[in-house]
């Protein structure tokens, strides 16, 4: 294992930190608008083929997941003409 495979390692996991850290304020900093749609982090395992002799370190790479199936804020307004949908999808 080199200097670059042991670094690469350490750095994929503070990146993906970096990345979950960043979904939840996200979440945090939009929770009362009105319509938005939460994200998720996930997490996915690297594995770095190598020869059979040698040992070659992965890491984890950080994903952003939109839940835009989910349902949004909705709130009561004063205005007639608007409108908004709940529930589940129809099924055919």
């Amino acid at each position: 294992m080199g200097l670059f495979g042991a670094l690469f390692a350490g750095v994929s996991g503070l990146d993906s930190q970096s990345n979950k850290i960043g979904v939840i304020s996200n979440n945090i900093a939009n929770v009362n608008t009105v319509g938005f749609k939460q994200g998720q982090a996930d997490f996915d395992t690297l594995v770095v083929p190598s020869g059979t002799t040698t040992f070659s370190p992965g890491g984890v790479i950080g994903g952003n997941e939109q839940l835009v199936n989910e349902q949004g804020l909705i709130s009561a307004t004063t205005s007639p003409t608007d409108v908004a949908i709940t529930g589940g999808a129809c099924s055919s």
